[in-house]
């Protein structure tokens, strides 16, 4: 505890540190639509925050004819935007590799950005801080009211309230540019490749029936629900639609599990040896159970239908957005005792609906 407080303490004097040197002001707001700007918008963390991040970054790269945007992305999310035609280009930083921030620092001043973008719209972070420093952009753009305001010279006013879906708060962020998102326009995007779609239908094998996709792995060991629990849905899918075709999918760490999940369920484990397999097969699901993952993510950006299952006070910010789906979150602080006729249940409620057409 005394570490962990003394770790607080710490972080506390770097951002008052970095947001002190950053304390300036450039005068009035650029007109974004006068002459070219290039743009960096951060994003330098998990798979799931690249994702629920990619419709506002269409939004702003796309809002005047004269943006020309890059993103930082990490190792565990930079390839999410493969495929895209709004980015120009994906600069890769690993955090964690202390080697990578000096060249990473001169890569960006080389850059010569004109704006940079903080895309960390809950709590203040020393790498970014540092990143936007670094990166000597003109103007700073992020979010207010979160003790590093000062770091801001386009500083964007809360509209979202604090228990809203974090698709609605990252979208704040494009009122730096002149723009409002309506719920359609927030919704996450992705895209995947001609070879990527030919590679899931190899591994969905099937011409008729539903395909319904399993994903079994959690980023944190609170999200594991029961192997048991998974079995009995399939099983219990499979009672309702005879014809289903289940393909389970899993991190390679938990390949044995998700093997045995899917020979006890009926259903073929589908190895994905990166995130972009597993993106394929997202894309050509007709339904798709996880976890909070990326996964669940994924669901929303393809609007496949989708049930994701969620440990207690988790769902309001990170549920599924705009696709016919459910949230199912537990009462718990963990998943192990998330009942199967809850889960059941919600299935029940998607597939009730008409299936929507495979993007």
């Amino acid at each position: 505890m005394r570490l962990r407080r003394l770790e607080q303490w710490w972080r506390r004097v770097w951002i008052r540190l970095l947001v002190g040197a950053m304390r300036r002001s450039t005068g009035d707001r650029p007109d974004w639509g006068s002459r070219s700007f290039r743009v960096l918008f951060l994003r330098h963390d998990r798979a799931g925050d690249m994702i629920v991040s990619t419709g506002v970054m269409r939004a702003i790269a796309r809002s005047y004819p004269t943006i020309t945007m890059d993103v930082l992305a990490s190792p565990a999310n930079a390839t999410i935007l493969d495929a895209n035609d709004y980015v120009d280009d994906v600069i890769v930083f690993d955090k964690k590799r202390l080697a990578s921030y000096l060249p990473t620092a001169r890569r960006l001043r080389r850059a010569r950005y004109d704006a940079v973008i903080d895309c960390m719209v809950t709590a203040p972070s020393v790498t970014t801080l540092l990143l936007m420093l670094a990166s000597g952009a003109r103007y700073r753009i992020g979010i207010g009211g979160r003790g590093n305001d000062a770091a801001f010279n386009i500083l964007v006013p809360v509209a979202a309230s604090d228990d809203a879906h974090m698709v609605d708060r990252i979208a704040d962020l494009t009122r730096a540019f002149d723009v409002t998102l309506d719920a359609a326009a927030r919704q996450p995007v992705l895209d995947i490749s001609p070879n990527e779609r030919a590679w899931a239908e190899s591994v969905w094998n099937a011409r008729a029936g539903h395909r319904a996709l399993i994903n079994i792995s959690a980023g944190t060991a609170e999200r594991v629900w029961p192997d048991d629990s998974y079995v009995a849905v399939m099983r219990h899918i499979t009672e309702r639609e005879p014809a289903t075709t289940f393909r389970v999918i899993a991190a390679p760490s938990d390949a044995t599990r998700g093997e045995r999940i899917a020979r006890a369920g009926g259903g073929s484990y589908a190895s994905t040896p990166n995130i972009r397999h597993a993106l394929a097969l997202v894309a050509t699901a007709d339904f798709v159970l996880t976890p909070d993952t990326s996964i669940a993510h994924a669901a929303s950006a393809f609007q496949r239908p989708a049930v994701a299952l969620y440990v207690r006070g988790k769902a309001e910010r990170w549920g599924l957005y705009g696709t016919n789906g459910r949230n199912v979150e537990h009462t718990g602080p963990t998943l192990d005792t998330l009942s199967v006729e809850r889960v059941t249940a919600a299935i029940d409620s998607v597939l009730a609906t008409p299936l929507a057409t495979r993007g």
